[in-house]
């Protein structure tokens, strides 16, 4: 999930390097957790896709990093709209050799392969499916309830939220 937090009160601190994760968990955890973020984050593009709530509108360009909301104009503006493969594809060309992933050896070829290339596919075949799905459908309840079912999350008409 590409996940910005937005801290509305309090102190953030800033860290002068980068952040080093060095996560030992095995591939099926790996690969199970981004099962779950990718079915969220296809849950984000159709909702959007449909107005079925879910944007959140506290996430302007005023409120959040001008890097957040770069970024997140492009996957919306640009990314979503390209053929399936063709973003996962270019995402993961550009993470393993312009970015030199490709440095990290087998172990980086593993890792920006399945989060660079297999992550993003896995999020566009499950916005096809969805898509698929919800398009027959006359009314934003319908498709709330078609989509809680595909996903076996609990939904409700989230435009009504206070």
């Amino acid at each position: 999930m590409d996940e910005h937090m937005v801290l509305l009160r309090g102190r953030s601190t800033s860290f002068e390097h980068c952040m080093f994760d060095s996560n030992l968990k095995s591939l099926s955890f790996f690969t199970d957790k981004h099962n779950k973020y990718a079915t969220r984050e296809a849950m984000d593009v159709v909702m959007r896709r449909y107005g079925l709530g879910g944007a959140d509108e506290s996430l302007t360009p005023e409120r959040t990093s001008q890097q957040a909301a770069a970024k997140r104009w492009i996957k919306e503006h640009v990314y979503n709209q390209l053929p399936l493969g063709l973003g996962p594809l270019g995402y993961f060309l550009y993470r393993y050799f312009i970015q030199l992933g490709f440095l990290d050896g087998r172990e980086g070829l593993i890792y920006h392969f399945l989060q660079g290339f297999w992550y993003r596919f896995l999020v566009g075949a499950k916005v096809l499916e969805f898509d698929r799905a919800l398009k027959p459908l006359a009314d934003s309840g319908a498709r709330l309830a078609a989509l809680a079912r595909l996903t076996g999350y609990a939904l409700t008409d989230l435009k009504r939220r206070p």
